[in-house]
């Protein structure tokens, strides 16, 4: 017998909601607790499960506004047919009643007239972006506003970003043509310039956006309170240059944003390359991070940029010197120090990226050198089933440094799974 999909409620706040994508092929064979679409909500995609095992056949599509309790889907075995009441919403809890005096009584709601009607998601880019929703006529159930009629939203002049501390992030493009966007995020006390030398190997497919994360390069250096604030700060980096999905490559820290910004949802990541990512164990070696950030002279930084990668012959006399010049700047020496204070106080990793992967269903690889100094490869242990690992053979916290071509190469593999997953 055919088993209903339903919409569930996910939030507290609206009875309707949207598919924000299904994670099954239209027939294709489910398991009983297998993801079967998301939900977008006000923090992150809510998956929703299979009920039964079977086939799954399509009602609603992604994109598409639904009240809760709707039919989305059925679930058919062996040479069953879709209902003939596929569609109609299952039945619904009866209104709250007031019982008082004896007498059941359907309760009246009167909201008032000025009430602002919208999805949590929608709330949620318009508040990032400054965008008034009073006046937009929504195009959901009873005028609702959705995510589209934000984005799609008509305006004489490029919406004024919302002012995050004293400036935006800086943003640099690398390269600027190429069938998708790949946008890179660099590791602690790093800036854009890191994935030079990945370039040096070759041209990744794709038009290519590197972001100063804040605190480094050029951003501004007042540091964000925890990893959810710094994805804002991007998200918005992101939509200045009309971003709104792309192939991600980030590295160290710059990982743990990217997963985070994954799993949030805000920006559509058709698949994920971490390098070296933090967030995945508690340990990070104290001395280094200490060390590195307290370094100011040739003699002092050479050492630690030694520590970085398997050979020292990659940590050229430029490489010493951009660092050099980094830490004339006092504001960004600062700021890398209170940086460290917060995200790796004590020699911990104050945070975990271990739920983001666990809650991803896009193409997410995790590529690692062995012999890291910085971060234990044994971090890499226990990895979610749908997160591949390539594990680098003589190679330090640097992979795209030390191995570049071999870098580079999974790069595109992700751009080319990005594509084929869209």
């Amino acid at each position: 017998m055919a088993t209903a999909v339903v919409f569930p409620k996910v939030s507290l706040e609206t009875d309707a909601g949207t598919i924000s994508r299904w994670l099954k092929e239209d027939g294709a064979a489910v398991s009983q607790g297998e993801a079967l679409f998301e939900i977008d909500n006000d923090k992150a995609a809510v998956e929703v499960e299979a009920p039964a095992s079977g086939v799954i056949s399509y009602v609603r599509g992604a994109g598409e506004e639904v009240q809760v309790g709707d039919v989305v889907a059925h679930i058919l075995q062996a040479n069953e047919q879709v209902p003939a009441t596929a569609g109609k919403p299952a039945a619904k809890a009866a209104p709250v009643a007031n019982h008082a005096n004896g007498k059941a009584e359907a309760v009246q709601r009167n909201p008032s007239s000025d009430r602002i009607v919208a999805t949590p998601l929608a709330r949620r880019i318009a508040e990032q972006q400054q965008i008034d929703l009073r006046g937009i006529r929504g195009s959901g159930p009873r005028g609702r506003i959705q995510k589209r009629d934000v984005i799609d939203l008509p305006v004489a002049a490029p919406r004024p970003l919302a002012p995050v501390g004293d400036s935006s992030l800086n943003a640099v493009w690398l390269q600027k043509d190429g069938p998708g966007t790949l946008v890179a995020l660099h590791g602690f006390a790093s800036d854009h310039n890191a994935w030079r030398g990945l370039l040096a190997a070759g041209r990744p497919r794709a038009r290519m956006l590197a972001v100063d994360l804040p605190g480094h390069g050029r951003s501004l250096k007042t540091i964000p309170k925890d990893l959810d604030t710094i994805c804002a700060m991007v998200e918005q980096r992101l939509a200045a240059e009309s971003i709104d999905e792309a192939t991600f490559v980030a590295h160290s820290f710059g990982a743990a944003v990217a997963a985070r910004l994954a799993n949030r949802g805000l920006v559509r990541i058709n698949s994920l390359l971490l390098i070296s990512p933090a967030g995945l164990g508690p340990e990070i070696r104290h001395q280094f991070i200490k060390g590195f950030v307290a370094a100011k002279q040739p003699a002092s930084i050479l050492p630690w940029l030694h520590e970085l990668v398997f050979d020292h012959s990659l940590i050229s006399e430029a490489f010493v010197r951009s660092v050099v010049e980094q830490r004339k700047d006092e504001a960004m020496s600062n700021a890398l120090a209170s940086l460290a204070e917060r995200y790796f106080c004590d020699g911990t990793q104050t945070f975990s990226i271990r739920p983001d992967l666990e809650r991803l269903r896009i193409p997410v690889r995790i590529a690692f050198g062995m012999q890291d100094r910085i971060i234990p490869f044994a971090h890499c242990h226990s990895l979610p089933g749908r997160v591949g690992l390539h594990a680098f053979q003589q190679c330090g916290h640097m992979p795209y440094l030390e191995q570049p071509e071999l870098t580079l190469s999974i790069v595109n593999e992700m751009l080319a799974l990005g594509r084929a997953d869209h």
